[in-house]
């Protein structure tokens, strides 16, 4: 089984006051990791939720489960994957929190709980995400982090609500 590391060095910090990029936490996941889709957290459409494939993957550890949540945002968002579902009361509820502070889209670090908001609300369908992070050589190694704007275009005209 792959081995994750959770580094908390949290004492550099930028001009701003703010804890630098290069010491926020962060964690290590084996790049070859397989994708565990939990039978019993799809839904009748066959959907499952990012942070539960996620969950699955990473044997329901938090850390180690937002940070995966975290890659597959960011890596989703930079292929514009355009097969993202969420229902129309949670499109709306992450409207309506984006609307109110808009770090729910801008922060996808391990150590943001916005990733566990978004990853929550956010469907796929279970066999075309394995496909995909394989057709598009996802290493759960490595972190994306796609540009702001293409964060907002992706939720707002990739995403389906149905």
């Amino acid at each position: 089984m792959e081995q994750a590391h959770m580094v908390d060095d949290t004492t550099s910090k930028d001009s701003n006051g703010d804890i630098a990029e290069d010491a926020k936490p962060t964690i290590n996941i084996d790049a070859n990791v397989e994708i565990v889709i939990d039978p019993e957290s799809i839904d009748e459409d066959g959907y499952v939720s990012l942070w539960s494939a996620a969950s699955a993957t990473m044997g329901a550890d938090l850390a180690r489960t937002r940070a995966l949540a975290s890659r597959f945002l960011g890596f989703l968002c930079k292929h514009q994957c355009d097969f993202v579902v969420a229902s129309s009361s949670d499109a709306k509820y992450l409207d309506e929190r984006f609307e109110r502070d808009n770090s729910l889209l801008y922060s996808w670090t391990v150590d943001s709980e916005n990733v566990d908001v978004v990853s929550q609300h956010a469907y796929v369908p279970a066999e075309g995400l394995k496909q995909f992070l394989k057709k598009r050589k996802f290493s759960a190694a490595s972190n994306y982090s796609p540009k702001r704007a293409d964060r907002v275009k992706w939720f707002t005209d990739e995403w389906c609500v149905g």
